[in-house]
């Protein structure tokens, strides 16, 4: 096979596959290790920095949250369902919830001051992203609500993490789905 074996185009790793069947990762610095442990037959994290080399030093720093692209562009979406405010709450949510499974611990009024927007705009569009499910509910103090991102829409956290959060939680859904009429 043509340029199996052959690393890509960066060069800092090769793979190849020995007679024995066991994947194993040349660096450029030579030395071949094993790429997968045989007996739990999970990827071994590789180092292929050299002992000289500095690895990539993010300019923003702070941490990073995985966001399923997909459904944050079809709540952006112009046929969405969702407003302009449920838009910017969710933005909100997204970038000052706390790592992990762990809601967001501030009330509407404070979330309006941050975004401008009145409490009772705030608490409807926390109302239509919960009703979506990209926010759940998360704990009660009182008669507060704390909401926090559902995992399978955007997480802060490692993949365990995130596979435990997700284990029993419902998928969010566009467009938004309307608001149920109260009994009279």
């Amino acid at each position: 096979m043509p340029g199996f074996g052959r690393g890509h185009s960066y060069g800092q790793a090769r793979t190849s596959f020995p007679s024995r069947g066991k994947l194993n990762v040349r660096s450029d610095m030579g030395r071949a290790r094993p790429a997968v442990d045989t007996g739990t037959g999970e990827f071994i994290q590789l180092e292929l920095l050299g002992k000289d080399d500095k690895p990539y030093a993010w300019s923003g720093g702070g941490r990073h949250v995985n966001v399923s692209k997909k459904l944050a562009s079809a709540v952006w979406a112009k046929e969405s369902g969702y407003t302009k405010n449920d838009k910017l709450v969710y933005g909100y949510y997204l970038f000052n919830s706390p790592p992990g499974d762990e809601p967001l611990r501030e009330s509407f009024r404070q979330i309006g001051l941050a975004l401008e927007l009145r409490p009772n705009a705030v608490s409807n569009s926390v109302c239509n992203l919960h009703r979506g499910g990209f926010l759940l509910e998360a704990e009660s103090v009182g008669k507060v609500t704390f909401y926090k991102l559902n995992g399978r829409a955007a997480y802060d956290g490692s993949a365990n993490q995130q596979h435990r959060a997700i284990e029993h939680t419902r998928h969010p859904v566009v467009p938004c789905p309307p608001k149920k009429k109260e009994a009279s």
